[in-house]
């Protein structure tokens, strides 16, 4: 990037930020700029590393930064180094398994543009194709099998072996030995993986210019749909939104669980013994004044009705989750899965915080299968009004997370209004589309007005949108 073009490209980086959501004032337009003429221009690290410093203040935002840098900043598809150019089919696959092995950066930058040269299918003017120019150069560079050679060549074993080593796994050296071995052979393969995803990154950067070179950078990105994971479906995220969408769910569980520690009614302050008597001091032991210091808040009780049923599988991974992290967050936590039947989860919730893993649909839905494993919320509504209902109180905060599809059966309305007179505040969140509410067996205008609040919870911005209503 010259000093001259500078300022221009800058602009239009901004404005693609900005067009996804990522807020940049004008003032740190203003920094970035003062910041690009102060950096040497053509490290293209150096331009990322000041642009990121300037414009970037969260963290899930900087997926989202580094994919428009490249398409703004990583410059177009440049010719191929004539030695490749010249190498036979053997000879480059020679070099790639070379350059992968020494983890040889430049080497692998140059490899993968003639990677995609060769074997992209990339045509001028056509269609932005970028998926299948990806799947056709890794296809032709082989990947797979660079990843077993490498394993073999550190020693390592396959997919499958290695895992339990030795005759019998006994104590011992020999145990000792099998032990050791088994988790060198999964370092290899790590290392391995490793190896060849660095090249793969390559060969996605190496499209992407060629592809800018072609149609500009605005056109691209139009078509990559560029979003960031805040506002990402989470029923339909992929398996890299998935992780940027876990990587949110720690500051939204602590923001969630300081808002309903905040909202709890109790006595502002209360009667100090110590400090009274202390003061009664000066007054031969007669306490003529009495001294109070502020009271704790009482800890609520917060309880959740996750549906887990096929229809909404995907978006209950990310609630079990959620409960995951406000299991360490809040002392009074019940959670209750449902289908067709109703299990309380909060142990396993408990158990799955504990050993610090991911708590999957199925493993919840076991308990809360009674029949065909269909959504029935009458059936349901009514044994947690009837079972538990009981227990709740004024300091209950209840969340229903769900998409109110009964399969036509008893919507059983009066069990959920008797659990909202019961409870202090009842909420529902709703993954589906709101356009969707109300057609076919949907009812959820019959559950709303028994409810303090019903939100569509789609993406991450619309569950992080209700949180912050709470507080207002």
């Amino acid at each position: 990037m010259q000093p001259a073009r500078s300022l221009p490209a800058l602009s239009a980086f901004v404005d693609e930020l900005r067009t996804i959501g990522v807020g940049v004032s004008v003032g740190e337009h203003l920094d970035a700029a003062r910041a690009l003429a102060s950096v040497p221009l053509a490290d293209r690290e150096v331009v990322r590393s000041t642009l990121q410093c300037a414009l970037v203040k969260r963290a899930e935002h900087l997926d989202a930064f580094n994919l428009l840098f490249e398409l703004h900043f990583a410059g177009t598809a440049g010719a191929t180094a004539p030695a490749l150019g010249e190498l036979s089919a053997a000879e480059l696959a020679a070099a790639l398994r070379a350059a992968i092995e020494s983890r040889d950066a430049p080497a692998q930058r140059q490899l993968a543009e003639e990677y995609v040269r060769r074997y992209g299918g990339l045509e001028p003017g056509a269609r932005v194709a970028g998926v299948f120019a990806m799947i056709a150069a890794s296809e032709a560079a082989g990947l797979d099998a660079i990843r077993a050679e490498l394993i073999a060549a550190a020693g390592g074993q396959g997919e499958g072996d290695g895992e339990g080593g030795g005759s019998g796994g006994g104590s011992g050296g020999g145990g000792w030995s099998a032990a050791a071995a088994a988790v060198q052979a999964r370092l290899d393969r790590a290392a391995a993986d490793d190896a060849v995803a660095g090249f793969a990154a390559e060969l996605r950067s190496a499209i992407r210019r060629a592809l800018v070179a072609d149609r500009g950078a605005t056109a691209v990105g139009k078509t990559m749909r560029i979003r960031l994971a805040e506002d990402v479906n989470i029923a339909n995220a992929s398996a890299a939104e998935q992780e940027a969408m876990l990587a949110s769910i720690g500051p939204l569980a602590q923001r969630l669980s300081k808002i309903l520690a905040q909202q709890a009614a109790y006595k502002k302050r209360r009667l100090s013994v110590r400090r009274t008597l202390h003061l009664a001091m000066g007054t031969g032991g007669v306490p003529f004044r009495l001294a109070t210091e502020p009271a704790p808040p009482p800890r609520p009780d917060f309880v959740v009705l996750a549906d887990v049923s096929g229809s909404v599988a995907s978006f209950s991974r990310f609630t079990l989750n959620l409960l995951i992290a406000l299991d360490s967050r809040l002392s009074r936590l019940r959670a209750f899965s449902f289908v067709d039947g109703l299990a309380e989860i909060t142990e396993l919730v408990s158990d799955a915080r504990s050993a610090g893993r991911q708590l999957g649909p199925a493993e919840a839905a076991r308990g809360a299968i009674r029949l065909n494993g269909s959504s029935d919320y009458g059936y349901v509504l009514r044994e947690f009004a009837s079972q538990y209902a009981r227990q709740f109180s004024r300091r209950t905060v209840v969340l229903v997370v769900g998409d109110a599809r009964t399969n036509y059966a008893n919507p059983a309305v009066a069990s959920l209004a008797e659990v909202a007179e019961r409870v202090g505040r009842l909420y529902w969140l709703n993954p589906e589309p709101r356009r969707y509410w109300d057609q076919g067996d949907s009812v959820m205008a019959q559950y709303a007005p028994h409810c303090a609040q019903v939100r569509e919870c789609s993406t991450l911005r619309q569950i992080a949108d209700f949180v912050q209503s709470l507080a207002s």
